[in-house]
């Protein structure tokens, strides 16, 4: 089992603005505002 502290970087969750600007250091600090994309959370068809 991986330790979600020794997590490599390109594993971690990231995210952006619907502008494309790069969020990732904000979600990394879990401040979380409503136009915020979490990347690879794609919805379920």
């Amino acid at each position: 089992m991986i330790d979600p502290e020794e997590q490599p970087e390109a594993e971690a969750p990231r995210a952006h603005q619907p502008d494309g600007t790069d969020s990732s250091a904000e979600w990394d600090a879990q401040i979380i505002d409503e136009n915020m994309i979490p990347d690879g959370d794609a919805p379920e068809a």
